[in-house]
């Protein structure tokens, strides 16, 4: 039970800050009227979730009894990808706020 919650927890993770992202950059995109705040917070949301991955949820890997590395497993990776899209994902928001004011 406790490997697999070793990869349920960042993979968790990780899909909620991806859900934060494309739900922040379809309201900001598409100018849904009124969502430019929950845009701005989702982003911060995603921001903070991929923060939490790098520095919290750091699954390396696992050696058996005799020393043999039975498998790795970097989660640095998955959050990187949210940082990057969620810091994007903010510029833009707040881009195309300041260009077209609602």
């Amino acid at each position: 039970m406790f490997p697999y919650a070793m990869f349920a927890v960042p993979a968790g993770l990780w899909l909620a800050s991806m859900v934060a992202c494309i739900m922040a950059f379809r309201w900001s995109f598409l100018s849904v009227r009124g969502r430019f705040w929950l845009a701005v917070i989702l982003s911060l949301l995603a921001l903070g979730l991929g923060y939490v991955g790098m520095t919290r949820m750091r699954v390396i890997s696992t050696t058996t009894v005799n020393g043999e590395v039975k498998w790795r497993f970097d989660s640095n990776w998955l959050f990187v990808s949210s940082l990057v899209l969620g810091g994007s994902v903010l510029v833009y928001t707040i881009w195309k706020r300041r260009l077209w004011p609602q």
